[in-house]
């Protein structure tokens, strides 16, 4: 209780001071994810010439690199859970058969892709944030979320029109919804603060405004599966609610346009054997891919080679919407195997982190952070996730970095001094 006290005076004392005063208690990695974060959802077009979504994840990539070149000594984010995957990709890079790859396909760029957000957290976990540090963090990360909902309302027209379109083309900010959802989820959970439960639900909209299915269900199950402290009680009252509130929407005209090609279907009418059933040719890409997967089922076809089967099927689409597919295509079983064994191994060290902590703030960061997993991996079966880096990625392992360079800080003060700062 004590905790969760100090908490709520911290909070009230960061929402004095304006953005600027927040963002200059963060680092500038942590400044370049936010604002990169801000800059595409604003403007996702090009700049210069390169895409913004591209530089998005590049800059605070090459920023990590240069931040641990100088501080690795002082990496506090358990990197050596990841070193199985990251030797994978290493060595898929190094074998990479050029000569099969379309002329589109980088390999190179793939796999910085899938590293940059443990870059990220690497260098972030190299800070040392006190608690003001991190409310001022979770204050900008507040303020981002109303700035996504305020685009999203705009962009779809919805202020304007009051309608909901059927068609938006915001699958990248519905996706980055689901992390911002895990963050306010646990925040509730772990501060009982209503103001946080009532952006969670108000952010758990945007998927249904965007129209994207997947990430409906990814946001609104934040709350329910969140790894935090919940008693199932609660839990089991939410999925209900929330399996309330699914059906309603399923039934909602803008969703049942999207759901089947002659606007309208029952629950029942959900298959991929359903020809009604609108899939925007995704089904067919997939049956291709399984079938073409498992001519090298254990090791996989190579970096790159998931992309160039898709651009030879579809000319002129690369990802394949979904990543559990395309890791399996690339890497095989053994790939699969390998990155959800990094997942489960991060996911149970951040909750014993989690579990031993007594500082809010810090508890607050490893549970988001682990907990962020939940959506990810939901979102991997029909979306390309593991290369939204500048939507997700980045920002996840930011939040799991800073739990851990906090948690290194607080064992150099006393529980009382931490309190104070």
């Amino acid at each position: 209780m004590r905790f969760t006290k100090q908490f709520r005076a911290n909070a009230i004392t960061v929402a004095k001071d304006d953005l600027l005063a927040d963002l200059k208690r963060l680092p500038v990695i942590i400044q370049l994810v936010l604002l990169f974060m801000i800059v595409i959802f604003v403007w996702n077009s090009s700049f210069l010439g390169y895409n913004l979504t591209g530089l998005a994840w590049v800059i605070p990539f090459a920023f990590s690199l240069l931040v641990l070149a100088r501080n690795m000594s002082r990496v506090t984010f358990p990197f050596f859970l990841w070193l199985p995957w990251v030797l994978l990709l290493f060595i898929s890079l190094l074998l990479v058969d050029w000569a099969q790859l379309d002329p589109r396909v980088i390999p190179l760029q793939r796999t910085l892709q899938l590293l940059s957000p443990l870059a990220v957290g690497m260098a972030v976990s190299t800070w040392r944030p006190n608690a003001v540090d991190l409310q001022a963090f979770l204050a900008t990360c507040r303020r981002l979320a109303y700035l996504l909902l305020l685009i999203v309302l705009l962009k779809t027209g919805v202020l304007l029109t009051g309608v909901l379109p059927s068609v938006t083309g915001m699958a990248a900010e519905a996706i980055a919804v689901t992390l911002f959802c895990s963050l306010f989820a646990t925040s509730h959970i772990i501060t009982r603060s209503k103001n946080d439960l009532i952006l969670w639900a108000l952010l758990s909209c945007i998927p249904i405004i965007a129209v994207t299915r997947t990430a409906i269900a990814a946001a609104m199950l934040t709350f329910p599966l969140s790894l935090a402290p919940l008693p199932l009680s609660r839990r089991i009252v939410a999925l209900a609610l929330i399996a309330l509130a699914g059906v309603a929407v399923f039934n909602s005209e803008h969703v049942q346009k999207k759901m089947f090609y002659s606007g309208g279907g029952t629950l029942e009418d959900i298959s991929s054997s359903n020809e009604d059933f609108a899939t925007s040719g995704r089904t067919f890409m997939w049956e291709k891919m399984r079938a073409a997967a498992k001519d090298e089922e254990w090791t996989g076809h190579g970096t790159g080679m998931g992309e160039t089967f898709v651009y030879r099927l579809t000319r002129n689409i690369a990802y394949p919407h979904n990543d559990w597919l395309l890791t399996f295509f690339d890497y095989g079983y053994l790939g699969v195997a390998l990155y959800i064994l990094c997942l489960i191994l991060t996911i149970r060290h951040g909750f014993f982190k989690a579990r031993q902590e007594s500082a809010p703030e810090i508890r607050l960061l490893f549970y988001t952070g682990i907990s962020a997993f939940v959506p990810f991996t939901i979102m991997m079966f029909t979306d390309n996730i593991m290369v939204y880096a500048s939507y997700f990625g980045n920002l996840h392992f930011t939040i799991l970095g800073m739990a851990y360079g906090a948690l290194c800080e607080k064992k150099y003060l006393s529980s009382s001094s931490y309190e104070r700062t």
